[in-house]
């Protein structure tokens, strides 16, 4: 069968070449001009050819795109709220979906059930670059380099600065790696982001103190000025570290050596390493419950906005990796997202969403006149339309979901297309006839949304 799907896969990718070759040779702008704005897209022509046959061509001229961002697409429009909202914004490294349950996480749990809780909820990567610029931009991974180059920050930030927020950023790792400062904060002052990782101290004792920290803040905060809180706990990354009193599933193994452990040892002890992690996500609940509790404690639920989302998944062998940053199957880019929105009751939503359907979600609560589509691909999930699909992606991939398929290529069109159902099964031959018969299509909407916040030079 890979056999078959691979050489299929190369044929379906000689077709897309030569239909942008074609239509290069006749003048026909439409999949040409969208492929030249796509980052790493590298298409072929063959004028030479179609001379050699007799067929008529076109000189078109060069386009000179150089991708800079063209973000937002129109300057905001904003009425700020005469109340603004407060904003806490809670991401964990590698909290997957099938954490969040009354066992492992009662208190998150129990703060979901009255919250909007989404359970078919896709990151933006398999990895914590991608994934949190997804989060914070409404835009696909691939779209991280134009912004590292530009040093653009996100734009949400830029709205909470002109609405003078009090604004404190914590992690438990470094901003500086993902590059974070450069990109998604780099407007933000330096004094005001807490990085802890490099300390010496395991992440479930930096999560401790950020949570302390942060809390302390908004204590001491000017409460003529609303505030937004951000915070990356490190509990659930490998090793799993976490304190005796998170324990809640043994056995688990002591420690884990990243550089003698080998795949079949992996095989053997998968148990005990994902019962580590399943008590540092224990640890992870525990320190949502001080947020929680706080902010009930000083009656700051009713104008301040809770966001819960993991950066990406983790797997454990279920599909012969461990951890993430290797492929984009379920468990490693599917995480909880949880979304307290003030005067709203509690409901499970089963559609699909993403990370990148968190801004343009919040952002009317921000006093946003401006319709999503000029700053985002993302869907409001709460008075939008549902999403029909979504991205994923990785340093040189990109996964294309829908309610059929997931394909996953390499970001320049060249390497074999890859397709699955979207719980990663294997398709069936007539199923997998008809994805790669829709090839042509997702990547027409994969040029076009990639190249959608670029303009040409």
């Amino acid at each position: 069968m890979a056999s078959c799907i691979d050489t299929c896969d190369h044929h379906h990718q000689l077709g897309i070449h030569l239909t942008y070759a074609a239509q290069d040779a006749m003048g026909k702008p439409t999949m040409t001009s969208l492929a030249e704005s796509v980052p790493f897209f590298h298409p072929v022509t063959t004028k030479s050819l179609f001379k050699h046959l007799g067929v008529k061509t076109v000189e078109r001229a060069k386009l000179n795109i150089a991708g800079r961002l063209n973000y937002p697409l129109k300057p905001f429009s904003v009425q700020a709220p005469a109340k603004p909202y407060n904003i806490i914004w809670l991401t964990s490294e590698s909290w997957r979906a099938d954490m969040l349950t009354p066992e492992i996480m009662p208190n998150t749990w129990r703060f979901a059930q009255s919250a909007q809780k989404f359970n078919q909820n896709y990151s933006g990567g398999n990895g914590t670059r991608m994934g949190v610029f997804s989060m914070f931009t409404g835009l696909p991974g691939n779209y991280w380099f134009a912004f590292m180059r530009d040093q653009r920050g996100a734009a949400i930030i830029d709205v909470l600065q002109q609405q003078q927020y009090q604004i404190s950023l914590y992690t438990s790792a470094m901003f500086s790696y993902p590059e974070f400062d450069r990109a998604l904060f780099s407007h933000v002052p330096p004094q005001h982001m807490q990085a802890l990782q490099g300390n010496g101290k395991p992440g479930w004792m930096n999560d401790r103190q950020n949570v302390t920290d942060m809390l302390d803040a908004i204590t001491k905060r000017d409460p003529a000025k609303p505030f937004f809180s951000f915070m990356f706990f490190e509990s659930p990354h490998a090793r799993y570290h976490f304190p005796e009193e998170s324990v809640i599933r043994r056995p688990y193994k002591d420690d884990i050596n990243y550089a003698t452990l080998s795949k079949a040892e992996l095989r053997d002890d998968i148990e005990p390493i994902k019962n580590r992690y399943i008590n540092a996500v224990h640890h992870l609940d525990s320190q949502f419950a001080r947020v929680f509790a706080y902010l009930q404690q000083h009656q700051l639920l009713d104008n301040t906005i809770v966001i819960l989302v993991g950066d990406h998944g983790e797997e454990f062998m279920e599909h012969g990796f461990w951890g993430h940053n290797s492929t984009f199957v379920n468990e490693q880019v599917r995480t909880p997202l949880v979304l307290w929105l003030p005067n709203l009751s509690g409901q499970e939503h089963n559609e699909m969403s993403s990370h990148m359907d968190i801004i343009p979600t919040i952002m009317p609560y921000l006093g946003v006149q401006n319709p999503s589509a000029d700053y985002t691909l993302g869907h409001d999930l709460i008075n939008g339309t549902d999403r029909s699909y979504t991205y994923i992606s990785d340093w040189y991939r990109i996964a294309y979901l829908d309610d059929k398929v997931k394909a996953t290529m390499n970001i320049n069109g060249y390497a074999s297309t890859q397709f699955t159902t979207p719980k990663d099964q294997a398709l069936p031959a007539h199923e997998l006839a008809s994805a790669q018969q829709s090839q042509a299509r997702i990547m027409l909407n994969i040029m076009h949304d990639l190249s959608k916040f670029l303009q040409k030079q």
